[in-house]
């Protein structure tokens, strides 16, 4: 394969295809993305958005677009027959600016994900279905085919599945979705006449099995589902009265129903694969895992998944990391969808009980649910991209492998963290330097250097006025950064492009700047030479 026509074509318009897009066009990154589709979709899916996903959306640089569409959850409230238990999420030990759900329309995510890919470059391409390719060492040859039937021969040097459950990326892979199929649910999407809490997930107990109330950001619009799975989605107002009589019993109270905008059975899969790329094929979100939605991670997950490739294989494409970097998409999010079998499976076995055993085991299980739902506790500490342990001084902060934003929103808006949230939206990898070290003056064009000095007069603050080419100086007035990321004089943090730490330690010179970048594999770093700790 000679030549291509795109660096990377993209199958699946959704929001993990979407987020790739994007992510890589801020790269510079030629980007195709196909999708059979007619066009956008226009009824509602996933609505769950969970801290972590809410805090890439910060990073990307879209959240402003998204947050005033959406809903703030707060809590579960189980409705027994003693009463209703709510529980107030619990973020204790994970701090994050989004300590809470955030709902909203899968659609108003797709249509903003969709807007800033176009701004970046990257417009979708409807009524294109992808069809066929193989590969070679060289790319992949690929066989396009619009709503008229003609054909379209495509090289692309990377192809990327995010084609949803039935992908013919992972099916043309061969990669096999293990696992099995469980219950059978009835979903639907319909106003409901209700006093009930709209901060908050409900479960009822009917006796004849579990229903939940989900709120849209509409007034009095909430997702619906039961999990007996009964009723005929070609006959809505039929289902309307089945959920009205189901939450009248469980709210003991007259609960009306109006007749759905939506409604669907699905079967649950609990699946996923056993590898997420071969060769220059890849395979993310529900083409490479899909499971029960009880906790609502689905979307979640895929945008993650999105997220950890993107910046590998832009910088594979530029000539800045070996190939090898692309190995570790598989070393870091092929555990996470299997370990969320195993989690979400655990969710609806205990969702479909009734909590009789006591209030107190219903507490632990809520608080372990929406630690695991957050997405605030997952790491890459294993990862062969992260080097070293935790701090050199001991202090508190971010260890290697861990999220950056382990910060609440009071001290986020602090001076410093304030500049250090905006410089992080920038697509590369980022050194933050501590004064009274000295920044390099010179360092590869993917990372940027931020030199973190205590805003104040004296000769500390003059002497870093003009910290060098490609340096940025941030003022950490209150010194909350030094603080929360539990950072001294001459310490270093090493961060992601998706915003986890790969290394940190202290006493940072200049010149050791080559061995640093040294301890993470595939990267292509300058060459130098120095002390470091």
């Amino acid at each position: 394969m000679s030549s291509h026509d795109v660096d990377v074509l993209i199958a699946g318009a959704g929001p993990v295809g979407l987020t790739a897009a994007l992510q890589l066009a801020r790269w510079g990154v030629d980007v195709r993305v196909v999708d059979a589709a007619p066009g956008p979709a226009t009824t509602s899916r996933a609505l769950n958005t969970h801290s972590r996903t809410l805090e890439l959306y910060d990073q990307m640089g879209i959240l402003g677009d998204i947050a005033p569409f959406g809903v703030r959850v707060n809590a579960f409230v189980r409705h027994l027959d003693d009463g209703p238990l709510r529980l107030d999420y619990d973020y204790t030990g994970l701090e994050t600016r989004f300590p809470y759900m955030f709902m909203v329309d899968q659609v108003i995510t797709e249509r903003v994900l969709r807007g800033h890919a176009a701004a970046a470059g990257a417009t979708v391409e409807w009524n294109t279905a992808l069809r066929s390719f193989t590969q070679d060492g060289a790319g992949v040859r690929a066989v396009l085919e619009n709503a008229g039937g003609e054909e379209e021969i495509v090289q692309a040097r990377y192809l990327w599945g995010c084609d949803g459950g039935h992908s013919i990326v992972r099916k043309s892979l061969r990669l096999p979705l293990q696992g099995e199929s469980t219950y059978t649910w009835l979903i639907a999407d319909a106003v409901v006449d209700t006093p009930v809490a709209r901060d908050a997930l409900h479960w009822m107990f009917p006796p004849d099995g579990l229903v939940m109330l989900f709120p849209f950001p509409d007034p009095h619009k909430w997702r619906l589902l039961d999990t007996t799975g009964e009723g005929d989605p070609n006959r809505p107002e039929e289902v309307a009265a089945r959920f009205s009589a189901k939450f009248s019993q469980a709210l003991g109270r007259e609960t009306r129903v109006e007749t759905p905008t939506w409604v669907s059975t699905f079967t649950i899969q609990q699946r996923a694969v056993p590898a997420m790329h071969v060769g220059r094929c890849f395979v993310s979100g529900d083409a490479a895992h899909v499971h029960s939605p009880a906790s609502g991670q689905g979307m979640n997950t895929s945008i993650q998944d999105a997220a950890n490739l993107a910046w590998k294989l832009a910088m594979v494409l530029r000539g800045e990391a070996d190939p090898g970097l692309l190995e570790t998409y598989d070393a870091e999010r092929v555990p996470v969808g299997q370990a969320l079998l195993a989690s979400t499976g655990e969710v609806m076995e205990v969702a479909m009980t009734t909590g009789e055993d006591g209030r107190d085991s219903d507490y632990a299980f809520l608080r372990q649910l929406i630690r695991g739902m957050s997405g605030l506790a997952l790491d890459y500490a294993g990862s062969p991209l992260t080097t070293g342990g935790g701090n050199a001084s001991g202090a508190a902060g971010p260890r290697p492998g861990e999220r950056l934003t382990q910060v609440g929103a009071a001290d986020a808006d602090s001076p410093g963290w304030t500049v250090l949230r905006e410089a992080i939206r920038r697509p590369g990898w980022h050194l933050l330097v501590f004064a009274p070290a000295d920044a390099p003056r010179t360092a590869p064009a993917w990372l940027r250097t931020h030199l973190i000095v205590p805003h104040g007069p004296g000769p500390e603050r003059h002497r870093h006025e003009g910290p060098g080419l490609g340096t940025a100086l941030i003022h950490d007035a209150d010194l909350r950064l030094r603080q929360t990321l539990g950072a001294g004089a001459g310490d270093w943090i090493l961060v992601r492009p998706d915003g986890y730490l790969a290394a940190r330690g202290s006493g940072f010179t200049p010149e050791a700047l080559g061995h640093i970048l040294a301890r993470v594999p595939f990267l292509r770093p300058p060459i130098s030479h120095g002390p470091i700790h």
